[in-house]
């Protein structure tokens, strides 16, 4: 059986007809297909790989493990968005002295689907540590970087949040902060008319939010790309001493498994599946095995958040989800910003369980939560579990404990700051709840421990390192593989360090450089094999 895919349609023209998702090939055994380029995985890096690629004129296809959820199926519990666009249902964990969730997105669009649209463009002295001390030099200089920036806040339309949707939870913040005199800002956000409904982690039901859903998966799409959703990246091919296609599986959203697909890729694999995915697949496929670096030096922001309960009601429900932050700590690595969680949430942070939560929930309206993420030092890793899961094992250093334990102290005084009447502070050896910040003096002779505190992982980094030789790194400073041409990695597994900020927006401007140095390397490459332009309507092989 052949089946012909349509021809590229005008930018900005909704394309559904080039997705494949389980549903449609249920019934086949096997399917191929190739394209100039092959890109597993459509989150920040990804989607930005595939639309500038396709926009030039590539041929490309992606691979998607997770579901194709469009806006109108987007639901306002946690519950239904937890079982369809997050990975493990949000109960993915690492592993050590605390368990920690670590959360992300497994759907089109990856995890800029389910996040707070925060955007934030990598700090300089970040950068200079990369040059400096990881052996970087000029490779994506932050001249290209801010280029890249520039343009990437013309195409998600980043700008701050407006007064109109803070929404009382960031209000609050900003008042705790300006009473102590500390900095703060309303956060830049990838949004177009947001409406303050604070479903960010839902998916934004109005697609309001310019996640890669709704903005560079369609435009690859509009430029003749092909999506294969509900399809997980397994193994690699080899061609002449390259990289050269991709072996994946369709699998239904319940997990039973499909029609195998096998992709040949004439000139490039990119692999964009998250600091998570992206190692494990390297390392099954025995790429980057001398450096012995796949899969470690995982790095992240771990999180923790306070709880104040105020007297006016503050409805955390109204405004942007993360509206306000304040990075005026960041040099003693850690950064605020609001969080407004919905119930089904917040009541895993509350303390107490049965009539007495209830009771707490019933206050629910008067609540405001306030986050702070460290720029940890610890490192951990990621591998392949038993029974074919996933294995992560991270645990904070002691100084970084030190750090978080600051930060629930500020916030907790920032809390009283801003008239709270309770704080629920959430450290293990001090009360449940505190009514005056004079409680807090506690923290200091807690030991350093990462067991007392609630802590959330959202950003990791670094288990495939970026550097400068197959010895000390897994691909180089071009992000192609040491010991796999043809195969280059685009998302944050290849950052040497963390961030210290969300890490979207760095992670597509890297994305956005490869980009264009791909798109030169394939018409080059064309060229010199003269190769005859691809057709905007390949074919798709059914067997």
């Amino acid at each position: 059986m052949m089946m012909r895919l349509p021809a590229g349609r005008a930018p900005g023209e909704p394309v559904t007809d080039a997705i494949t998702t389980f549903s449609d090939v249920r019934d086949q055994k096997a399917l191929r297909d190739a394209a100039d380029v092959i890109v597993i995985g459509t989150g920040a890096a990804g989607s930005v790989v595939a639309g500038l690629l396709a926009e030039r004129g590539v041929d490309v296809v992606m691979v998607e493990e997770g579901p194709h959820v469009r806006a109108e199926e987007f639901r306002t519990d946690m519950d239904s968005s937890l079982k369809r666009m997050w990975r493990d249902s949000g109960f993915q964990t690492a592993m050590g002295r605390a368990v920690t969730p670590v959360l992300q997105g497994r759907c089109v669009g990856g995890t800029t689907v389910i996040n707070g649209a925060i955007m934030h463009r990598m700090p300089e002295p970040i950068h200079a540590i990369w040059q400096r001390e990881h052996g970087l030099g000029d490779a994506f200089s932050y001249a290209d970087l801010e280029r890249a920036f520039d343009q990437l806040d013309i195409d998600l339309s980043v700008a701050e949040a407006p007064e109109s949707v803070l929404g009382g939870n960031s209000t609050l913040l900003r008042a705790g902060l300006a009473a102590r005199g500390l900095s703060g800002n309303a956060i830049a956000r990838n949004v177009v008319g947001c409406r303050g409904s604070a479903h960010c982690n839902q998916g934004c039901p109005t697609d309001r939010k310019q996640s890669m859903l709704v903005t560079f998966v369609p435009r690859a799409l509009a430029a003749g790309a092909r999506l294969y959703a509900n399809c997980a990246a397994r193994d690699f091919t080899w061609h002449a001493g390259r990289v050269g296609g991709v072996r994946a599986r369709f699998r239904n959203e319940d997990g039973r498994p499909g029609p195998r697909l096998e992709l040949q890729a004439r000139h490039a694999v990119v692999v964009a599946a998250s600091a998570v995915q992206t190692p494990l697949l390297l390392a099954r496929a025995g790429i980057g095995r001398r450096s012995g670096l796949v899969g470690h030096r995982l790095q992240a922001h771990p999180g923790t958040a306070v709880v104040g309960a105020f007297h006016e009601p503050v409805q955390m429900r109204k405004g942007a989800t993360q509206g306000y932050e304040s990075t005026h700590f960041w040099h003693e690595r850690m950064k605020f910003e609001t969080v407004s969680m919905p119930i089904e949430l917040i009541a895993a942070r509350l303390p107490g369980l049965g009539p007495a939560l209830v009771e707490q929930l019933a206050n629910y309206d008067h609540l405001a939560v306030w986050g702070v993420q460290v720029r940890a030092r610890a490192q951990g890793s990621v591998a392949q579990g038993l029974l074919g899961g996933t294995s992560i094992r991270y645990q904070l250093l002691p100084e970084d404990v030190h750090v978080l334990k600051r930060g629930v102290r500020v916030l907790s005084e920032l809390m009283f700051e801003a008239g709270a009447h309770t704080v629920y502070p959430g450290v293990f050896g001090l009360p449940d709840q505190i009514q005056s910040p004079d409680a807090l003096a506690a923290l200091d002779a807690l030991a350093d421990d990462p067991a007392r505190s609630h802590c959330t992982i959202a950003h990791l980094f670094g288990p495939a390192l970026r550097g400068t030789a197959a010895s000390n790194s897994v691909v180089t400073t071009g992000l192609e593989a040491h010991d796999a041409p043809g195969l280059f990695v685009a998302d944050s597994s290849v950052f040497p360090t963390n961030l210290g900020v969300n890490p979207q927006h760095t992670i597509s401007a890297v994305a956005f450089l490869l980009a264009e140095q791909l798109s030169e390397t394939v018409h080059r490459r064309r060229s010199i094999l003269r190769e005859r332009p691809t057709s905007k309507a390949p074919v798709l092989q059914l067997s």
